[in-house]
């Protein structure tokens, strides 16, 4: 998505307002589902931030700073999804960011996730709590499991995403790309957390998560509590 800020990006929710954009204006979206898409096939917390996704992506804008002034000024969630499915459709040239990266509905259901909740706060606005739960952290390990943006890569319900499932992980035997099986016991957990390429499971790129969780980027405590949260997951 292209950085827009200040009276450029005012300029283009006017615009985008009255429904005249290139693509067109955006029309229904499922917010739930665009969260889904947002933090699995749609790559977005790759390079974006944004709180209730629990993405800390530095390539591209941050969208809670990036749509949290709009909201202060009162632009309705309707014109802010317009912006966003334009940015969808039409990156800026050089930007990195292809164009349609999501297309068709799930481009829609992108955009309305991101307007639903991308820059509210849960201390001004009693309803963002409600609609974008995500944004108040849980404690412990859960709250790891989104503050630290695992949710981007790794599920707790089984689906496929860019990582490793987290469901049923602990105690189960994976085989790493040099053909080596291992048993995933809270030391394998806790060395994959604090150096992400210590060991890659197969079928999976090295790089990935060390892009979004550097190496000794995630204090021990707190590696601790989330090996203790994916335990849980069976």
């Amino acid at each position: 998505m292209r950085a827009l800020a200040g009276a450029a990006l005012a300029t283009l929710i006017l615009v985008f307002g009255t429904g005249c954009g290139t693509g067109g204006p955006a029309k229904g979206g499922d917010a739930n589902q665009g969260r889904k898409i947002f933090q699995t096939v749609g790559q977005c917390g790759g390079c974006h931030t944004m709180r209730d996704a629990g993405a800390r992506g530095q390539v591209g804008p941050n969208l809670d700073e990036a749509f949290q002034q709009s909201r202060a000024e009162g632009f309705k969630e309707s014109t802010i999804k317009n912006v966003v499915l334009d940015q969808i459709r039409f990156p800026t040239t050089n930007s990195g960011m292809p164009a349609d990266l999501v297309t068709g509905d799930d481009a829609v259901n992108v955009a309305a996730y991101v307007a639903r909740c991308a820059g509210r706060d849960p201390e001004k606005d009693p309803k963002a709590e409600t609609e974008c739960p995500n944004i108040v952290v849980a404690p412990g390990g859960e709250g790891l499991y989104v503050s630290l943006g695992c949710q981007g890569c790794h599920s707790i319900d089984g689906s496929a995403s860019s990582g490793p499932t987290f469901k049923g992980l602990f105690g189960s035997t994976v085989e790493l790309t040099n053909g080596q099986k291992v048993k995933v016991d809270e030391q394998y957990l806790l060395d994959s957390i604090m150096d992400p390429d210590k060991q890659i499971v197969k079928g999976y790129q090295p790089g990935v998560m060390a892009s979004a969780v550097p190496k000794g980027s995630v204090p021990e405590d707190q590696a601790q509590q989330l090996v203790d949260y994916i335990k849980t997951l069976k």
